[in-house]
């Protein structure tokens, strides 16, 4: 409509009581208003959008932050609302859901050491920590115990032993550790399963047995302990498994200590004699027989029981054997008795002394023979020689004898002068042949003495190459 339309329509209905018009100020107040309400709609846009955005930052933060980094030295084991869902997870970067969802707990595997220095030993104080039993006993610092306050073991005999112990162990079985070991009482429960060890595993020996024995020797007393100390670890599923138990300064009780080292100082020095013993009777049999010592002194042995019996077979069986082996031939003699061996004697097995005296023996019998027969020789031939002609022989001989007479180093010849009736001759010993002589017989005695020397010396010499050997 127009709006002289309009005006005819409010005329026919009559005068209004009132007239709403708009005005310019209230246009504006609109207009800003609109405004207003737009910039908040937008602001609020924004931070919705930043709130969004905010949010899913922390969920993604949420979720890396399950990813963790495990070291070569631990094992990691994956919870999910509080099972276990994966038990083993190695090395390298692992992801569990964060919690309250879930948690990755890293457990070291590695060796751990656990020292029990004080559970079977004195209550020390100060420097006497540091102490050996062997310490305390020279030094007088410890006079009496009080059963109260210090410790020791009572071992099969009855007796009290001291000893310091080292544990190295590991958690080898992650989850049962996990789950049934609270991980403050971990050394609690490892020394008490270890002190439980060590005094049934002390039970069974002796004192003397203890302090001979060494920490890895098989059955000692470090080795039973440890069985027990893991059997006790298995029984409660713990997870951890000993690798060593060490004994450390066993000993006995500090106020008997220096009896006890004198009885072992008495053992070791007797040990020390038998040994060198056993080693110059090995050097002499080997100095005499070498390698066939041993073969010799067995045949020897059946020879002197055959001659017991009266085996007269079995003697010259057995004396033949003998006679071979010192030839140097190889030999194999077959059991005369019940329980016996064969010996067998390889080819070229004698040598040492037995090989130089037969040699010699040998040699000496060779010259003997050869001598009685050039003896005889000789023999012959003067005997021809006396029958056709004794007096030219008995001249040759009677010259021959005064020419080895005169030749003799204690002999003087002296020429006398021709017709001299009257000799007078004060006679002694020329100075010069007694200087000779006193040389002779002098070098013979240093050579004699440097000889036996060179044995004495030898002797030991020989002795430690044959220990070192050993």
């Amino acid at each position: 409509m127009t709006d002289e339309q309009n005006e005819q329509l409010g005329r026919s209905r009559g005068e209004a009581s009132v007239t709403l018009r708009e005005s310019q100020e209230d246009t504006e107040s609109g207009l800003l208003l609109d405004n207003a309400n737009r910039s908040a709609l937008d602001a609020l846009r924004i931070a919705y959008t930043i709130m969004s955005w905010i949010m899913v930052g922390l969920i993604v933060l949420f979720v890396l932050s399950g990813f963790q980094s495990v070291s070569e030295s631990e094992r990691a084991v994956r919870l999910r609302f509080g099972r276990i869902d994966n038990a083993n997870l190695g090395a390298g970067f692992q992801f569990a859901y964060p919690p309250p969802i879930g948690e990755l707990i890293k457990i070291e595997i590695g060796q751990k050491s656990l020292r029990i220095d004080d559970a079977f030993y004195p209550e020390l104080q100060g420097r006497q920590r540091s102490q050996t039993v062997e310490e305390l006993a020279s030094r007088g610092g410890f006079t009496s115990y009080n059963p109260s306050k210090d410790g020791s073991i009572i071992t099969a005999d009855q007796n009290l032993a001291h000893a310091k112990w080292q544990v190295l162990y590991e958690r080898a079985r992650p989850t049962e550790w996990l789950t049934n070991i609270d991980r403050e009482k971990e050394e609690e429960i490892i020394r008490l399963s270890v002190e439980r060890a060590v005094v049934r595993a002390m039970s069974e020996v002796t004192i003397e047995e203890l302090i001979k024995q060494t920490a890895g020797s098989e059955g000692s007393v470090a080795r039973r302990a440890e069985q027990f100390a893991q059997e006790a670890l298995d029984r409660l599923d713990s997870g951890i498994q000993i690798s060593r138990l060490d004994m450390i300064d066993p000993a006995p009780p500090i106020n008997l200590y220096n009896e006890f080292a004198a009885v072992n100082s008495a053992q070791s020095n007797a040990n020390a004699e038998r040994d060198r013993a056993q080693q110059d009777a090995r050097t002499t049999l080997n100095k005499a027989a070498g390698g066939a010592a041993q073969t010799l002194i067995e045949l020897i042995d059946r020879y002197e029981r055959a001659t017991d019996l009266g085996d007269t077979e079995a003697q010259g069986i057995l004396l033949s054997a003998v006679d071979s082996v010192l030839s140097g031939e190889a030999v194999t003699v077959e059991p005369t008795s019940e329980g016996e061996e064969p010996i067998v004697a390889a080819n070229g097995l004698v040598s040492g002394d037995v090989t130089r005296l037969i040699s010699d023996a040998e040699t000496y019998r060779r010259r003997v023979r050869d001598r009685a027969l050039a003896d005889v020789t000789r023999f012959r031939s003067k005997q021809e020689q006396y029958a056709d002609n004794r007096r030219v022989l008995i001249t040759r001989e009677w010259a021959d004898a005064v020419g080895a007479f005169m030749k003799k180093d204690t002999v003087q010849a002296m020429f006398l002068p021709r017709e001299t009736d009257i000799l007078e001759l004060l006679l002694s010993r020329d100075p010069q042949i007694l200087r000779d002589q006193e040389k002779v017989r002098n070098r013979e005695l240093l050579n004699q003495a440097n000889e036996q020397r060179k044995e004495q010396i030898n002797q030991p010499q020989l002795r430690d190459v044959n220990e070192s050997n050993r």
